[in-house]
């Protein structure tokens, strides 16, 4: 955000539990605050369907007037939220093969130290 000279509505993060209800309390705490919002970045899907369904209710256009965006590209939450979210996938079965073969691998012979990065990529839908 620094980068692309934009700053946070509120001028901080919000935290909370990740589930549907959090996202809704977070949607209502930030508008309250900051009307002019143009965007919701969440830390999971379920948290940003809970914002587009406040924003939703409230009669705020997504991506019309305001964009979300989720994390974790989990269909399920993704594809039934209205509209479809936006998310990042972080590839998790390729985390999970990785991270077996990295198991398999410290069990049989010696761990290999390191980092070990899988890439992401972002899915675009229709909230943003």
């Amino acid at each position: 955000m620094a980068n692309a000279e934009l700053q946070l509505s509120t001028g901080q993060t919000h935290f909370g539990e990740w589930s549907e209800a959090w996202g809704r309390r977070a949607a209502e705490a930030v508008l309250r605050t900051t009307p002019d919002t143009d965007g919701f970045f969440c830390g999971n899907d379920q948290i940003a369907r809970g914002v587009a369904d406040t924003l939703r209710e409230r009669g705020v256009g997504v991506p019309t007037d305001v964009a979300v965006v989720g994390y974790d590209n989990w269909d399920t939450m993704a594809l039934a939220s209205r509209p479809p979210l936006t998310t990042i996938d972080m590839n998790l079965a390729e985390i999970g093969r990785i991270a077996a073969l990295e198991l398999l691998q410290a069990i049989e012979a010696e761990p290999r130290p390191g980092v070990h990065t899988v890439p992401c990529r972002l899915i675009v839908r229709e909230s943003s």
